[in-house]
């Protein structure tokens, strides 16, 4: 398990070549014959990578609780996530999920009889090694089994051949189980607590020898898998070189690449009789590719919507080429066979961003499109030079009226008060009527008109 952490930013310079089961090695001084060998090596390897792959499914398909686990991962797979080019997006992924549930639930009603519970368990155990398992399920399912393998104590046989190897692999492996959370769900705790223990994960002897079986199928099956990703280095090095130049180091298209040969080696099946490097080179590109196409937009965009995008800009490429004039969106959504509201959507989001504050490049001179905005929560200087005005103005005006006046106009209109008073409440506050309080007020504005009445104005 320790290879997936593990960069390949190596070459390795010598390529492993398998004749009947045997190891040989090539050095570097045949490097002609190891092209030449390179894709029978492929092959070769590949083959004893699936059944491998094919031995360690069926070990845990004896496991009823491996078929509880993917009903309860896959449960809300309706609700479609964003997946990309996981093993488990297959077209009979929800078929198969139907058949593993139906033959799950007929076994846990056959307790009682012998014939039909171990007729059911082969049934079961058939569907469950024809699902198209990913790599993480695989792992996580063994995680899972470790943990129960522990939980019910159940220890280490001797072997009569290789006992000691196989135990140090047996004990290597539940040591790093210790190390991944093997539960994906809350869900799984509650569906196993409802089932019997020696239901879900069989009885003592019978889960010692599976799951041991299972344990070094696995070790087989990763040992292969990192020796081919191994011997394909080369072939991620010599696609990543092609993409230098563009928005990532050369070390992360590498990495990326490496992501890319892994899946084409999840995928490859080699009795199609296509050759590894053709298979994996697609996917290594993809991997690259896809890379590139999340790096190099400040908003990430998905995948899917990007060749949504190159696919319109292609057809209105092609529609100026042909007619010398950009088109129309009704003629681009004909173009497309796209709506309306998808173009307006494309073009949209197209777009290319920029910085709101500008470059530091473009010099001390140069404005940035937030000189350009309008700044709405500060108070234009101009208003506060307005009211600082009026307010001196105000302070004059009242100054050359007598107490009495003074305090009328700023009662009526609120000036230095808490607030507006009307004429009846200013009489009662002086003990003088209404009608008295109108004629000081009369007075006191054509005062104020005389002496200030053209500047005030101006704040009209």
């Amino acid at each position: 398990m320790s290879y997936f952490n593990e960069p390949l930013l190596k070459q390795d310079l010598n390529a492993l070549v398998l004749n009947n089961g045997i190891e040989t090695i090539k050095t570097a001084d045949n490097d002609i014959k190891e092209f030449t060998t390179k894709d029978n090596s492929n092959f070769e390897i590949s083959q004893l990578l699936s059944i491998e792959k094919a031995n360690l499914i069926e070990s845990l398909a004896q496991f009823p609780a491996t078929a509880l686990w993917l009903i309860n991962k896959y449960k809300e797979t309706d609700s479609h996530t964003e997946q990309e080019d996981d093993l488990t997006n297959e077209p009979a992924l929800s078929s198969n999920l139907t058949d593993i549930k139906k033959l799950f639930v007929e076994l846990s009603n056959y307790t009682s009889n012998y014939s039909n519970e171990k007729l059911g368990k082969e049934n079961l155990t058939l569907a469950l090694q024809v699902f198209p398992f990913s790599f993480h399920d695989l792992t996580e399912l063994i995680n899972i089994f470790a943990y129960s393998y522990k939980y019910r104590e159940i220890y280490c046989q001797p072997f009569s051949n290789d006992s000691k190897s196989k135990n140090n692999i047996l004990q290597k492996r539940l040591e790093t189980s210790n190390h991944h959370k093997p539960i994906s769900t809350n869900q799984w705790l509650t569906s196993v607590a409802s089932y019997d223990e020696d239901f879900l994960f069989l009885s003592s002897s019978d889960m010692h020898k599976h799951y041991t079986n299972a344990v070094f199928y696995e070790h087989n099956w990763l040992n292969l898998r990192k020796k081919l990703a191994t011997a394909n280095t080369r072939l991620v090095l010599f696609i990543a070189n092609q993409y230098k130049g563009s928005f990532l180091d050369f070390d992360d298209l590498v990495q990326e690449g490496q992501t890319g040969l892994l899946k084409a080696i999840d995928r490859y099946d080699y009795r199609l009789g296509f050759q590894f490097s053709t298979y994996a080179g697609y996917w290594i590109r993809q991997a690259i590719s896809r890379a590139l196409s999340r790096s190099e937009r400040v908003v990430r965009i998905p995948c899917g919507r990007i060749g949504t995008i190159n696919k319109v800009y292609r057809t209105k490429e092609q529609f100026i080429a042909r007619t010398s004039r950009e088109p129309t969106t009704k003629e681009l959504a004909e173009q497309t066979a796209l709506s309306d509201n998808e173009i307006h959507a494309v073009l949209s989001m197209s777009q290319t961003a920029m910085s709101i504050e500008g470059s530091i490049e473009d010099g001390e001179t140069s404005f940035a499109p937030i000189d350009y905005l309008e700044q709405q929560i500060f108070t234009p200087a101009f208003t506060e030079i307005a009211k600082t005005d009026l307010d001196n103005i105000l302070d004059k005006a009242l100054k050359i009226l007598n107490p009495r006046e003074a305090r009328v106009i700023c009662c009526h209109f609120g000036i230095e008060v808490d607030k507006e008073m009307t004429l009846q409440e200013i009489g009662l506050e002086l003990d003088l009527t209404r009608e008295r309080v109108r004629q000081i007020q009369v007075i006191a504005l054509d005062k104020i008109k005389r002496h200030f009445g053209d500047q005030l104005m101006n704040f009209l």
